[in-house]
């Protein structure tokens, strides 16, 4: 439990969650804009797994708070 802890209150995991969810977007946008799929991937899918980076993301910020009260 304790090494869970240190995993969700480390300050560069939302860092990182926060790289995924941009790469996860742009990677959607353009496969929308060009009617493309990729590994069988569709556009909904990488706007999918954004919005799963990003409650990750807010995840870790509550955690943060959470942790060090």
């Amino acid at each position: 439990m304790n090494k869970l802890k240190n995993y969700g209150t480390h300050p560069l995991a939302m860092h990182w969650w926060g790289f995924l969810f941009h790469a996860f977007l742009f990677i959607g946008i353009i496969t929308a804009a060009t009617n493309l799929t990729i590994a069988n991937f569709t556009p909904t899918s990488w706007f999918l797994l954004s919005i799963a980076c990003m409650l990750a993301m807010i995840w870790n910020v509550v955690t943060r708070i959470l942790a060090h009260k």
